[in-house]
């Protein structure tokens, strides 16, 4: 009887805190994190405000463990992508398909008002997190075992490691991320993206090529 009743309060916190993760994400997809506070989460979870604490310190936690589940979450569905097409495939082609997956994925599960949210948070002192730009991240692991590929193979030629080449590459990504943001809908994030990486890959091509000068 005490072991039911145990898994009864265990499953009811678990509910309370999905109800104020979930809260909490449509408010601040709506209005933006620094407009909503932690009253207004509850208001709208329907739940105590002591309920809030129990499962997160501060709005400034809620908000980070957010931004982790995002880039955790998209991250894999990278990699699943990246491990999804034909162990043949030439590696750039490889690559651009995977820039193009990006911006897939970010135009449609993400959109431009949700991702300059998320800058706004990466450029405030407060609701800082490291998920987004922690050169550990699996999307820059990713960048690198594509690149260690084609340097592995001889498709790509560069004085670099797999590793910083792939460090550029997020970077560029993030600056036409950005780009995107601030001149859409003037700004095609998946043509522009697959334009730059293709000048990107054309570096790779041709260092060392007996045509580069």
């Amino acid at each position: 009887m005490q072991e039911k009743s145990f898994k009864s309060r265990r499953e009811q916190a678990a509910a309370t805190k999905q109800k104020i993760y979930a809260s909490a994400e449509q408010l601040f997809l709506r209005h933006g994190f620094d407009a909503v506070n932690i009253d207004d989460i509850v208001k709208h979870a329907g739940v105590a405000k002591g309920s809030f604490y129990v499962h997160f310190e501060s709005k400034n936690l809620l908000i980070a463990t957010m931004i982790n589940h995002y880039v955790w979450k998209t991250d894999d569905e990278y990699r699943a992508y990246w491990e999804s097409l034909p162990p043949d495939l030439p590696v750039r082609d490889a690559v651009l398909a995977l820039a193009g997956k990006i911006a897939d994925v970010i135009t449609a599960s993400i959109g431009c008002k949700n991702m300059g949210i998320l800058y706004q948070t990466q450029l405030g002192e407060s609701n800082r997190t490291h998920a987004m730009i922690d050169y550990n991240r699996a999307l820059y692991q990713l960048f690198c075992d594509i690149i260690g590929k084609g340097l592995s193979t001889h498709e790509f030629r560069s004085p670099l490691s797999a590793y910083e080449i792939a460090r550029h590459f997020v970077t560029a990504y993030r600056g036409l991320t950005f780009e995107w943001c601030v001149r859409d809908p003037d700004f095609d994030l998946k043509e522009q993206a697959l334009r730059h990486f293709e000048i990107l890959l054309h570096g790779l091509d041709a260092y060392g090529s007996p045509h580069s000068t």
